[in-house]
């Protein structure tokens, strides 16, 4: 695809994605993307309609919606877990026990799992899109209050179609 000489930059994309999932396509085409907030759009993108591609649409087209925001049922899980609270309210001083944190651009559920389960961790939770806990149980041994599932919106690191949690909204799993 080519657009004019004072957009040279331009990608022919469906969506616009999150940082995580589009970075290395901007990086090589040379544009530097800093912020993990950033969704790519303006200038730089040609915008595919589905049905002609992007000769269809102008370097200036739409912006397309991102695909439906889909929440990890309990059978894509890895062996053995399952989802302990879908959308729990976390606080500073976490609802998880003896936790540690990891932030990671490749994050999704089941990434974060397999890491929590590696280092011997029976209870797992994602946060706010790139954040991976892992501890030994509930702080307090209290399950944390639950929150709407829609509080649950901020899309993974690691795959910009998957829910990772919110804002001190945090997805929770376990093997116990």
């Amino acid at each position: 695809m080519q657009c004019p000489a004072d957009r040279p930059n331009a990608g022919c994309f469906q969506y616009i994605n999150p940082f995580s999932a589009n970075a290395y396509q901007w990086a090589a085409q040379g544009i530097q993307v800093t912020s993990p907030d950033a969704l790519i759009g303006g200038p730089f993108i040609e915008f595919d309609d589905g049905v002609l591609g992007c000769t269809g649409v102008d370097c200036d087209g739409p912006e397309t919606p991102l695909p439906p925001l889909e929440y990890p049922a309990a059978d894509t899980l890895p062996d053995g877990w399952d989802i302990a609270v879908a959308c729990a309210v976390d606080v500073p001083e976490r609802v998880l026990s003896d936790v540690i944190v990891s932030y990671l651009p490749s994050t999704i559920p089941n990434s974060c799992i397999s890491s929590c389960e590696a280092q011997g961790y029976h209870f797992a939770g994602v946060e706010y899109g790139d954040e991976c806990y892992c501890g030994t149980g509930y702080s307090g041994g209290v399950v944390p209050a639950a929150a709407n599932i829609s509080d649950c919106n901020v899309r993974c690191a690691g795959e910009y179609y998957i829910s990772c949690g919110g804002s001190w909204r945090m997805q929770i799993y376990s093997d116990i």
